[in-house]
């Protein structure tokens, strides 16, 4: 089973990629900056949706899909801090639960006010996010504000980074950076795999495509694929 995350920077005109890989062929959708309004319309006959809209400024808004013949409830959201926007949602399949942790931190992605939450975490779990950090355990030789706080989180918690150097976000035709993060509990790292896609839908940001092998026998009407992408610099 497989997961997409993507920073879509407004999911409104950008729909008509939904129905292409790795979207079409992933269980589960992770976006940020979807742009979306509280009474904007969003369905997908196969999927459910979680929402969180950006109700204090224009752009952000999270959105986690899962497939309808899975159940969720949401655990945690914010969604009203200019700094920080969260939804994580608890899923159960027929034998087995995990949460998914979206965030969207415009200004890098301070730990310490959901240090808690996080650590309480007790179900497999994984976290998707635009974190805007940059650090170099993930390939960058500088470091932001907020990146050793959450380096020093990460370094004594149960969670693993997944990104491989692989870029995921475009700055410009040549310059290319990594601010988009997967994490997942260190239980389940062994079962999963990450790949950057090649191609980003009109957005600055690339999707991140995640295979997770333990729920492949839960949801065996769920199609998955294996991609294997090098990084188009023809953006």
């Amino acid at each position: 089973m497989s997961f997409v995350q993507w920073n879509c920077r407004s999911i409104k005109n950008k729909q008509i990629w939904l129905h292409q890989p790795p979207f079409s062929t992933s269980s589960f959708w992770i976006f940020q900056e979807t742009f979306l309004k509280a009474d904007d319309n969003l369905s997908h006959p196969n999927k459910i949706f979680f929402r969180t809209h950006r109700s204090n400024r224009l752009g952000g808004g999270l959105l986690i899909g899962i497939p309808k013949n899975l159940s969720g409830r949401v655990v945690y959201s914010k969604e009203d801090d200019p700094n920080l926007e969260i939804l994580a949602v608890e899923v159960h399949s027929k034998n087995q639960s995990f949460t998914i942790i979206n965030i969207y931190a415009p200004h890098g992605f301070n730990i310490n006010p959901i240090k808690t939450f996080l650590n309480s975490l007790h179900t497999p779990s994984f976290i998707f996010g635009d974190f805007n950090l940059h650090h170099p355990l993930w390939g960058r030789n500088s470091q932001s504000s907020f990146s050793e706080d959450f380096v020093d989180w990460l370094n004594d918690s149960n969670l693993t980074l997944l990104n491989t150097s692989t870029p995921t976000h475009i700055i410009n035709a040549r310059t290319y950076s990594i601010i988009d993060l997967t994490l997942c509990s260190a239980s389940i790292f062994n079962e999963t795999e990450c790949y950057v896609f090649d191609c980003s839908f009109e957005s600055d940001h690339i999707p991140i495509v995640i295979s997770w092998t333990k729920l492949q026998n839960a949801c065996r009407n769920i199609k998955t694929i294996k991609w294997n992408p090098q990084l188009s610099k023809s953006q």
